[in-house]
């Protein structure tokens, strides 16, 4: 069987602290382990769709054009570079010459983190690390948008400001974070070869 490696997407299942000390991984990790060991077995993956992940989909295009203006880039373009190395995978949404756009597409205005300081899902910060780790950039940013939502999703659309539109967290590479993330992905190896069938 491959050896494990973290989709960066993934990372904050891993990342929990177990409850007792005699345990290598929290309950949390365990479960993700046990779901990617049945992956490789069976070769299949758990498909998980939502009208939320489709809005997501649909609009990212839209959504990266909107940051590009809104922040004066000449032009971003979506990446499709697949990145990994010894402990980690994943595929950063925009890369420039120096930093990670990772974007989130919020669902409405209840769920659009206009007025958080803190980035509201601790998983897109593990994500955006895992990012600046695999390309080697330090510095990433966390963009959410607020897009008007596809007909076909709901049957009545809004229109906003652009300054209501946008929210933006600015991470910086954390070599301690990643650190852990990578003590995590040895532990996760460890309890993968415990697992007896």
């Amino acid at each position: 069987m491959e050896t494990f490696k973290i989709r960066s997407s993934a990372i904050s299942g891993i990342m929990t602290k177990p409850k007792r000390k005699d345990d290598l991984i929290s309950a949390g990790a365990k479960t993700y382990c046990k779901n990617w060991y049945t992956e490789k077995i069976y070769e299949r993956t758990q498909d998980v769709t939502s009208k939320y992940m489709d809005k997501g989909n649909i609009m990212e295009d839209n959504s990266i054009d909107f940051i590009a203006k809104y922040l004066n880039y000449d032009r971003l373009i979506k990446n499709d570079e697949w990145f990994e190395n010894d402990y980690m995978t994943g595929t950063p949404d925009v890369i420039t010459d120096n930093e990670i756009i990772e974007v989130k597409n919020s669902w409405n205005c209840f769920t659009f983190p206009l007025l958080e300081d803190n980035i509201p899902t601790k998983g897109y910060y593990y994500q955006t690390q895992g990012y600046m780790h695999l390309t080697g950039l330090k510095k990433a940013k966390l963009i959410y948008t607020l897009m008007d939502t596809p007909e076909h999703l709901i049957e009545k659309e809004y229109r906003l400001e652009d300054k209501y539109r946008i929210k933006i967290f600015e991470i910086d590479y954390d070599e301690d974070v990643v650190n852990t993330i990578i003590d995590r992905v040895n532990s996760c190896r460890e309890y993968l070869k415990t697992i007896k069938i």
